[in-house]
């Protein structure tokens, strides 16, 4: 399957927009791009959805149904944002947090818990993708152009 076009498809025309602005300005529309980004991907990995817009990959199930996955990966708090003129980063809160995360998007293998005897437990995860742009591109373009007309 091919990976979904992120945000590179449209960096041309948004390091033009960029260059053209002064940087206080530029800081200014990076911070309110990685707000809207940060909403949309909390958004996204509460509902359990992919980027692309189809559903994560369902996780086994030996015991009774928990209820849905990433409980506190997909709030809005646990996403940072950290911006300057020239870039946005947005990353999880808490390096437990993030780890957990990086497991899950990649297909790692990770902890999941013990034997009564102490002994380690750990499985190989299904890569579910939680950060990316997918659907909202078009609007995250929108949000750009608002900004500079002065909305």
């Amino acid at each position: 399957m091919p990976a979904a076009p992120g945000l590179e498809a449209i960096e041309p025309f948004l390091r033009e927009i960029m260059d053209a602005v002064e940087p206080r300005e530029r800081k200014n529309l990076v911070d309110k791009l990685m707000r809207f980004a940060r909403r949309a991907n909390a958004q996204r990995i509460a509902a359990n959805a992919t980027p692309e817009g189809g559903k994560m990959a369902a996780r086994k199930t030996g015991r009774a149904k928990r209820g849905k996955m990433f409980r506190r990966i997909g709030k809005a708090s646990s996403l940072k944002i950290r911006t300057t003129p020239d870039m946005g980063e947005l990353r999880f809160s808490n390096p437990l947090v993030e780890s957990t995360a990086a497991v899950h998007h990649h297909g790692l293998e990770g902890f999941v818990g013990k034997t009564p005897s102490g002994r380690v437990i750990r499985t190989k995860y299904q890569a579910r993708e939680l950060l990316g742009f997918g659907k909202e591109q078009e609007l995250f373009v929108d949000e750009v152009l608002k900004h500079l007309a002065g909305d």
